[in-house]
């Protein structure tokens, strides 16, 4: 990996930046930025990111509707992180598709897991596995949930051996205000599902084929607003009325569940 390539993975480490006791809003993906948008290197295990099919290799082209090509490596972070709890759509590239997703961040916490403390924890053992370290980090952090260790920035497989240096340990917040998540049990392609109107009377959407939609409508909270089943659609055009007169205005998640194939959508609500 070229010096460039690697410094701007180094500065982007969305769920582990090489730096001790930093705590955001993120989904769990380390990046770094390429042309049409920013490479994922890893996903972190057990974040939201590992809830959905993004996978290593894939590339993140928007987020919320906003483009990441020709943005810098912090640009782009600053849209992945943010508010926690709060869902975002992540359309990425993968294997050659086009696909779309919805995740919610969590609160993530990086902390040092100082070499010289690892091994006064151990005794004089030099080499230690993920899974004891996990045991070590938890000790102090029992409000949080150890979910990965990484080694110089990339995730240390269980089995692993390593020396006790250059260690941080990925956390995710235990409470159950992170619950529920939204999922998509298979993302869809962009054009399987596209939302076509969004007003205070009706939510219009077009699918290609028939069958049962399920719109469902979230704040900026992940909050559900609304809930409209549609069991006839038909290929095309489909439109739903609902009533938002005393919903306030704003940025709402609109996710349309197709024949069990869900996609979703930030829409602005007037």
């Amino acid at each position: 990996m070229n010096r460039l390539v690697l410094a701007s993975l180094t500065a982007a480490m969305m769920a582990a930046p090489l730096m001790a006791d930093e705590s955001f809003g993120g989904i769990g993906v380390t990046i770094y930025q390429v042309r049409e948008g920013v490479h994922v290197v890893e996903v972190i295990p057990g974040t939201p990111a590992a809830e959905t099919k993004l996978q290593a290799g894939d590339v993140i082209t928007a987020v919320d509707g906003v483009s990441l090509a020709g943005k810098t490596i912090d640009e782009s972070k600053d849209l992945l992180r943010g508010t926690v709890n709060k869902p975002l759509e992540v359309t990425y590239k993968s294997e050659g598709e086009v696909y779309s997703t919805v995740i919610r961040r969590a609160q993530m916490t990086v902390k040092d897991l100082d070499g010289k403390s690892v091994q006064a924890w151990y005794g004089d053992k030099q080499e230690f596995n993920s899974q004891e370290l996990e045991t070590y980090a938890s000790a102090s952090q029992s409000d949080k949930q150890l979910v990965a260790v990484l080694q110089n920035g990339s995730v240390v497989n269980k089995e692993a051996s390593v020396k006790a240096n250059g260690l941080n340990g990925i956390y995710v917040e235990k409470a159950k205000e992170f619950e529920p998540k939204i999922q998509t049990k298979n993302v869809v392609r962009n054009g399987d599902v596209l939302l076509r109107g969004f007003t205070r009377k009706a939510v219009s959407y077009s699918v290609k084929t028939p069958g049962k939609t399920i719109v469902t409508i979230l704040n900026a909270d992940g909050e559900q607003v609304a809930k409209i089943v549609n069991e006839g659609a038909t290929a095309g055009v489909n439109t739903v009325a609902w009533n938002a007169e005393n919903i306030p205005s704003g940025r709402y998640m609109v996710s349309i569940d197709h024949n069990g194939r869900v996609s979703g959508t930030i829409a602005a609500l007037k």
